[in-house]
């Protein structure tokens, strides 16, 4: 009788990956001094089981016994907690369920191995055990959630699950330029929530207590425009912290250089060797610069806070939609009736209001072959230096007094350099 290598190697795999969930487990145990039915032995005998329930349903030909043992798993983890809650009912609460229910995933991941399924079967494991092993930590972030989080997440969700699916895949407008595709214009208002999403999930997770210029660096990810306001109004208050806001607001700027590029080499990735000179040469001043201010910082200067609130608004979020169509339109028109000059007057004042929807009207352009790569960049320079006169111009004139000398070497650094930028792009 011939042996088959191919089962026990499933076999060994399901065993495998109930050996290394169950140490996890065991290692939380002995950390936490809590105790569990379910240990390591019980994680690889489940995972073990799994795999040969399928085994014997291939030879029954039925599901019977995969269905059996997953009723068995669950009996026993019932009749595990129940007596676990008795022996322990004066020690304090009941077991928690986060063993009981990785042990029935263990149970699915060995099936999964026996139908040869291993990439996913590793990949779900690798899952499981960072869920598991971050237990603690996200429970701390969920308690830091606000009814206001929620609600805001369920309305990310429904702009992005629920209307983008059924909203029309087809270009509308005027003869020569139909370029107004619904589907696409909602795409971009979706990227865009999610940028500032992730910047507001990161906040929470560093926390604003860890200074205010790793607030400016975060807050860049989400909006560099809205970050610069929030600090600058703050200012007011505060003035005696001005060198501080004026870091924080100068990393942001240099944070919206490089997530501009990153976004346009995520939408066009032939962009990114072009445009790597142009976007991100401007970060090497304002970096410069915010490190001079870091220096400055007395060394008793104590610690501040700082509070940030969700920067998803559904009203925002078709604004900038709205803003996106009239720049891509303008933008586009622009470029069919008057050429290249136009165009970077329309960037020009388009970076002015939105720099995000400048850059995705350009690369939608692009991306059509109505927009040569050379007066892309060009346009995206005169975006940019509209952006960051506007930002100065905000701290300036509404925050603090203290601010306006600090910041106005920022201003001229960028400002100057993108004016090189341009000026060697033009005549290239």
């Amino acid at each position: 009788m011939m042996i088959e290598f191919n089962i026990f190697y499933k076999l060994a795999a399901a065993l495998g990956i109930g050996f290394i969930i169950g140490m996890q487990r065991e290692n939380s145990y002995s950390r936490n001094n809590s105790r569990h039915p379910a240990g390591l032995c019980s994680f690889s005998i489940v995972s073990l089981c799994g795999a040969l329930s399928c085994y014997l349903g291939d030879l029954m030909g039925s599901i019977v016994p995969f269905v059996v043992g997953l009723v068995i798993v669950g009996l026993l983890l019932v009749a595990s907690h129940i007596a676990y809650g008795l022996s322990n009912q004066n020690n304090g609460g009941p077991a928690g369920v986060t063993t009981s229910a990785a042990l029935i995933m263990i149970y699915f991941l060995g099936a999964l191995c026996w139908y040869n399924r291993l990439l996913e079967a590793c990949i779900l494991m690798i899952v499981l055990l960072w869920l598991l092993a971050v237990k603690r930590q996200l429970h701390d972030f969920a308690k830091k959630i606000s009814t206001e989080d929620i609600i805001a997440t369920v309305k990310f969700a429904v702009i992005s699950l629920m209307i983008l699916p059924f909203l029309p895949n087809r270009s509308f407008g005027p003869p020569g330029l139909e370029v107004l595709n619904p589907h696409t214009i909602w795409l971009f208002v979706v990227f865009i929530c999610g940028i500032g999403f992730v910047g507001y999930v990161l906040i929470k997770l560093v926390g604003p207590g860890k200074g205010i210029w790793l607030t400016g660096l975060l807050g860049g990810l989400a909006s560099s425009t809205a970050l610069t306001l929030n600090l600058a109004g703050r200012s007011v208050d505060n003035e005696q912290y001005a060198a501080d806001f004026t870091l924080g607001i100068v990393l942001s700027w240099s944070v919206m250089y490089a997530r501009l590029y990153l976004i346009c080499i995520f939408l066009m990735p032939s962009l990114a060797l072009p445009l790597l000179a142009p976007l991100l040469v401007p970060v090497v001043p304002g970096l410069g610069y915010a490190g001079y201010l870091k220096l400055r910082e007395s060394k008793d200067h104590r610690q501040k806070t700082t509070d940030f609130n969700n920067p998803f608004k559904l009203l925002p979020a078709i604004k900038f939609g709205l803003v996106f169509t009239v720049v891509m339109f303008i933008a586009n028109a622009a470029h069919a009736y008057f050429g290249s000059g136009a165009l970077m007057i329309c960037s020009f004042l388009g970076g002015a209001a939105e720099m995000d929807a400048v850059a995705f009207s350009l690369i939608d352009m692009c991306r059509k072959a109505t927009l040569e790569h050379h007066n892309l960049i060009l346009a995206l320079l005169f975006a940019s230096l509209a952006n960051t006169l506007t930002k100065g111009c905000m701290v300036y004139f509404l925050g603090a007094k203290s601010m306006r000398r600090p910041i106005l070497p920022a201003v001229g650094l960028i400002c100057g350099v993108s004016v090189v930028m341009i000026g060697i792009y033009s005549v290239v």
